[in-house]
């Protein structure tokens, strides 16, 4: 699992999750780049970044905690992750 989820599969993971929260919190009948709009797309990707920085941190203690001695770790952390959030907003 670990060799296949690096951190170039997070960074595509994550742009394509901002591509979606564009899409699915746009209204088409409204100009994207709206306001009120703007603001909600900012609140949902903020939700989301704190979400993917929780579960890195919490996927980095269990893996401490279980397989601490054998040296698997993430190959990158929250801080990756919440770069990786910024550059896709």
């Amino acid at each position: 699992m670990l060799k296949d989820n690096g951190a170039k599969d997070m960074r595509k993971a994550i742009e394509t999750m901002s591509r979606r929260v564009d899409k699915h919190f746009s209204d088409d009948d409204i100009s994207p780049n709206d306001a009120t709009t703007q603001a909600l797309i900012r609140t949902v990707w903020k939700e989301v970044t704190g979400g993917l920085r929780r579960e890195t941190e919490r996927a980095k203690e269990i893996m401490s905690k279980s397989y601490g001695d054998s040296g698997l770790v993430l190959e990158y952390g929250p801080g990756d992750v919440e770069a990786a959030c910024k550059r896709a907003k």
